[in-house]
């Protein structure tokens, strides 16, 4: 069936077939479909099929609908362009969206993350955990007094004994944006960097935009602060009060060195704000490479950008769009469609050229580092060859999806496009593959299969960080840096173990007991006043931990309160008996708003638990507090 004979499943459109969506238009921020189940035909190969004009989806208003109480961090997350302000002429978009992560039937939708979703809430008695769990965990857990970074670090010692010796040092987080832990964080790095000798951190956002937040960390008089938490980071994750703090500490100690080697470094370990993108890889090596090696960057080279170009049409149209509609990005999880997309208006011959072409470039650079080095200089040629290496990750991504096609979302993607190529959409070449249904279990696990290339690179770039300075934090979401797998559950679609590895998994691998990994988790939502907030204004799949099953959040709970401590520190390791075998079992995880079921002894080597969360704060230029 042709995709222009079913309009019902992408909707009519609320400006007409066709029509773009007003000028204030806000991008998508909540799945829009019909009830439509009709489900294309499926190929076995990756064929290139010119799809037909198909009906505008209405681009979902992310302030419509029902919303939270005003005030509550729940409305200051229900994706809402919030605050903006400008710089250089520029408009940035700064969401405030912290609680907006646990919203949502898939964590992969909304505006917060990219994640698994939940688990529907369970049905019948919840099941406790065992007694004996329970006891183990109010004996051992070691209350933290305050996740701000305070001068007094006593108690921190807790995190130091778990930690002991290991050179990779991962602390994970329930949820994104949230002050508690990027405040730990803060605590954590400040603790690892003066008293266990750690030089780097890394967190979860794009290797090349990171080098701005690098230049400023390193005291680079031509960066100010608020370049470097809008350009350092990408999608917007920069734009906080904690991030802020973080460089603004990292930038007085390194002040206060006068050893180079004594320094601490900022990384990223992501993909680019443009996703899949080789051409800025490409273009950040070419002027090293017209100095070190002009004869292969006038020839060769130059043909390799104009492929890359090419690759990236679709991306940057796109990318135009969203900034027409005030947007400083594109949303990060429709990247894996536009990407694919642009990538597919290359030729199969053009598509090989580009990929042996950067695989041929990587060798050039391996073969003639000590010729390329002494034309320029040890740290050049590094983040030279290392943006070869990004560029060889992008094309393993896209490659990867032709594999592993199945996209979710990929029915925005087209309305996006639709929107701006109007008339012209079937010139572009697009693989119907990439079109799933919300109830397709075999296309998840396809979807998420396909993007276990991008945990790879995550293990990579952080492994070339620990490489480069030793011993090194990373900071991300605990479904990356776990070290067994989870079964993922979005919505009512239970998927169980995919067999799609998390970039925990390889860091593990590589590192084994040197990575150690604790989990940050949490109970409940706290509101305006730091008080619990009342059910009636819980995201609506939000679960709360009274309602999970056999997890160690409830535990964690009970110990909070014996204890008298809001957060605490327990080294899994250690436990035995009764509660070793239940902590070896597939359980309730906090996910999100809500749970996955992994085992938490596999996955983690410890847990940091808060009792309550509330949203980062804000970053507002001249205002330290971020009030």
């Amino acid at each position: 069936m042709r995709w222009d004979a079913q309009p019902e499943r992408f909707g009519s459109g609320l400006n007409g077939p066709g029509a773009p969506p007003p000028a204030d238009a806000q991008i998508p921020c909540v799945r829009t479909r019909s009830d439509s189940t009709t489900t294309p035909a499926k190929t076995t190969l990756s064929p290139a099929i010119p799809l037909p004009v198909l009906p505008l989806v209405p681009l979902a208003s992310t302030t419509g609908g029902e919303q939270p109480p005003a005030g509550s961090p729940l409305h200051a997350g229900h994706c809402t362009k919030s605050q903006r302000f400008t710089r250089k002429g520029t408009t940035f978009l700064q969401r405030t969206g912290a609680i907006a992560a646990l919203l949502g039937p898939l964590a992969l939708a909304g505006c917060s993350s990219d994640l698994p979703g939940h688990t529907p809430a369970p049905t019948g008695e919840p099941l406790d955990p065992p007694a004996e769990g329970t006891a183990w965990v109010i004996r051992e857990v070691r209350p933290i007094t305050t996740t701000d970074p305070v001068e007094d670090d006593a108690d921190m010692e807790a995190f130091g004994d778990l930690l002991g010796s290991a050179s990779v040092a991962g602390l994970g987080e329930s949820a994104h944006v949230l002050h508690q832990f990027n405040q730990m964080r803060i605590r954590l790095l400040k603790y690892l960097v003066e008293r266990k000798g750690f030089r780097a951190i890394v967190l979860e956002s794009g290797v090349i935009e990171g080098r701005l937040a690098e230049r400023y960390v390193q005291g680079d008089p031509d960066v100010p602060l608020e370049d470097a938490l809008i350009g350092g980071f990408t999608h917007g994750s920069g734009l906080y009060e904690e991030v802020r703090g973080m460089l603004d500490w990292m930038r007085t100690y390194n002040e206060s060195q006068q050893d180079p080697g004594a320094k601490v470094h900022y990384y990223g370990m992501d993909l680019t704000a443009d996703g899949d993108a080789p051409v800025i890889a490409l273009k950040l090596l070419a002027p090293y490479l017209a100095t070190v090696d002009p004869t292969y960057a006038e020839a060769e080279l130059s043909e390799l950008l104009a492929l890359a170009e090419k690759a990236n049409v679709v991306t940057e149209e796109v990318r135009r769009y969203y900034e027409g509609l005030g947007e400083d990005h594109i949303p990060g999880n429709f990247l894996d469609g536009f990407t694919s997309i642009s990538f597919e208006q290359l030729s199969q011959d053009e598509q090989a050229a580009l990929e042996q072409g950067i695989a041929r470039l990587n060798e050039r650079l391996a073969a003639n580092e000590a010729t390329y080095t002494s034309a320029s200089s040890s740290e050049e040629h590094a983040w030279a060859a290392h943006a070869g290496l990004l560029a060889s990750q992008m094309i393993r991504d896209l490659r990867s999806r032709q594999a592993h096609p199945a996209i979710v979302y990929f029915d925005e993607n087209i309305a996006v496009l639709e929107a701006i190529y109007k008339d012209h959409l079937p010139e572009l070449t697009i693989d119907q593959r990439h079109f799933m249904e919300l109830d397709d279990v075999e296309a998840y696990k396809e979807y998420f299969k396909g993007r276990e290339t991008r945990e790879l690179a995550l293990a990579e770039n952080l492994a070339w960080v620990q490489s480069r300075h030793g011993k090194t934090m990373l900071y991300a979401h605990n479904f990356h840096l776990m070290k067994a797998e989870v079964d993922i559950n979005v919505g009512d679609v239970a998927l169980g173990k995919v067999g799609s590895r998390s970039a925990g998994e390889f860091i593990a691998e590589r590192f084994g007991d040197d990575y150690v990994l604790i989990a940050g988790t949490m109970d409940t939502l706290l509101g305006p006043t730091g008080a619990p907030l009342p059910p009636e204004q819980w995201p609506p799949d939000f679960i709360p931990t009274s309602r999970c099953e056999r997890c160690l959040e409830k535990s964690l709970a009970e110990a909070a309160e014996a204890r008298g401590s809001g957060a605490l520190l327990i080294d899994l390791r250690t436990a035995s008996g009764e509660a070793r075998a239940w902590l070896e079992d597939d359980i309730d995880s906090r996910w999100q708003g809500s749970f996955q079921k992994v085992s938490p002894l596999r996955a983690f080597d410890g847990v940091f638990f808060v009792g309550g969360v509330s949203p980062s704060r804000p970053y507002e230029p001249g205002d330290p507090a971020g009030e």
